[in-house]
């Protein structure tokens, strides 16, 4: 009964969504990945330069790698800032396009500088995820539970109850998450059973702790899928824990919502090679080989209203030169692990960056539930870390200062303090929250 109605409502209510659905899997059938992909990028580089503002002055004088014959000429075009984004918005809009083809979004901010684009939605992102929940065996049409950061106004979660029966969506709200609400939606979730739970590394990783802290169980999801923020390897094992189900880490943000997913093999990030175009490049934008960490530029190859071409997109990655034995054709990145406009920084000029910083507390963190650099105007840093109490963390407290202080030198003052919860900025638990300019 679900999945009939779901086709019957996908097919008529949605038909842009399931005839996007219908051509990306087909796309990915096709063994021609690589090829389509490179055919998309030229055509949203030329779309690019003859209807946008931005890029006709960005691409004055290339118009001869503009025909694009070879990888070479893609890379030899200057790659796109957060900065550039900021400061020429209207002229990243290519032509006037009509209302019903676009939405505007925008960043927190919490981790640089507030920008806005515009999403294309002619192309769906949905299409993306019903790939990603194909891989775990989820159908879309099957009950599902999520945790957002704030709670959805009314009208929007009427609209959304009335648009998915007869499957049944839950939601807990991470803003209003205590033990009362916690309860409730656990009731919930035992009740329907649904098969995947959904929402940002640090609200589902809240969640995961609640339920381990009181004892609480919940029918184990097929699987659990995060997003938004690195995610540690202890805050993944907890989260299976408390689930009993695996944790699918997915790699997006505002600007490019679906970039790489993990498979259940979970040896890396799956990406969208036939939607988006990762490169990985140094402080040159030179391309670097595999299994070297750079600079992530992203090109979004189905958006056309406001192109985002060799976007440096503030993260750092690596792209991995194996292949997945799960047979899917598509290339595979490392899990990301920070981003590169995130740092520490010490009087003499040193920075840390946050990917640095990950994979050293996925080393040392054991007893220690969560994690956050604080540093301040003249430098100095606070480490604040919260943890279960009926555990004795001294020794691992020190460990972790003994290496930030190796890391910077000991140039700056480190102070732990112990806190209930971590510092929150635009609704987020940023791991470095500077007070530096």
């Amino acid at each position: 009964m679900k999945k009939f109605l779901f086709d019957l409502k996908t097919k008529t209510l949605k038909p842009k969504i399931h005839r996007s659905h219908l051509r990306a899997e087909n796309e990915l059938k096709s063994g021609q990945i690589q090829i389509l992909n490179f055919e998309k990028r030229k055509r949203v580089i030329n779309h690019a330069f003859e209807n946008t503002a931005f890029y006709k002055s960005k691409y004055q004088g290339l118009e001869n790698q503009l025909h694009m014959t070879n990888e070479e000429d893609f890379q030899n075009l200057p790659p796109v800032t957060r900065d550039d984004l900021a400061q020429n918005f209207e002229k990243f809009i290519a032509g006037n396009p009509s209302k019903n083809t676009y939405r505007k979004v925008s960043s927190s901010g919490s981790t640089g500088r507030p920008i806005s684009v515009l999403h294309d939605t002619r192309f769906p992102y949905t299409v993306l995820q019903w790939r990603i929940l194909g891989w775990w065996n989820i159908k879309p049409y099957e009950n599902q539970a999520f945790i957002y950061r704030y709670k959805r106004p009314f009208i929007k979660r009427l609209g959304n109850t009335i648009l998915w029966w007869p499957t049944r969506r839950i939601f807990l709200t991470g803003s209003e998450m205590n033990l009362r609400n916690v309860k409730r939606f656990v009731n919930q979730f035992n009740s329907l059973k649904p098969t995947l739970l959904q929402g940002y590394v640090d609200v589902v990783y809240e969640f995961a702790l609640f339920l381990l802290d009181n004892d609480l169980k919940i029918h184990p999801p097929k699987m659990v899928w995060v997003t938004s923020a690195p995610l540690f390897e202890n805050q993944r094992k907890t989260m299976e824990t408390a689930f009993g189900a695996p944790v699918c880490d997915q790699y997006g943000n505002t600007e490019v919502f679906t970039i790489a997913a993990e498979c259940p093999q979970q040896h890396g990030l799956h990406i969208m090679h036939d939607a988006v175009h990762v490169e990985i490049v140094d402080e040159n934008n030179n391309p670097v080989p595999a299994g070297t960490t750079g600079k992530i530029l992203i090109t979004d190859l189905h958006n056309e209203v406001f192109p985002l071409i060799r976007y440096e997109i503030g993260d750092r990655g690596k792209l991995l030169d194996t292949v997945c034995s799960c047979g899917i054709p598509l290339p595979l990145m490392d899990n990301v692990r920070g981003r590169q406009s995130v740092v520490l920084k010490t009087p003499s000029g040193l920075t840390v960056r946050s990917e640095h910083l990950t994979i050293l507390f996925e080393k040392l963190l054991h007893t220690i539930r969560e994690v956050q650099l604080i540093q301040n105007k003249d430098y100095s840093v606070e480490l604040r870390y919260v943890f279960n109490s009926i555990e004795n963390v001294e020794d691992e407290v020190e460990t972790i200062l003994k290496e930030l202080r190796i890391k910077t030198r000991n140039e700056i003052a480190i102070t732990p303090n112990r806190v209930d919860e971590l510092q929150t900025k635009s609704n987020k638990k940023p791991l470095i929250i500077s007070e530096l300019p």
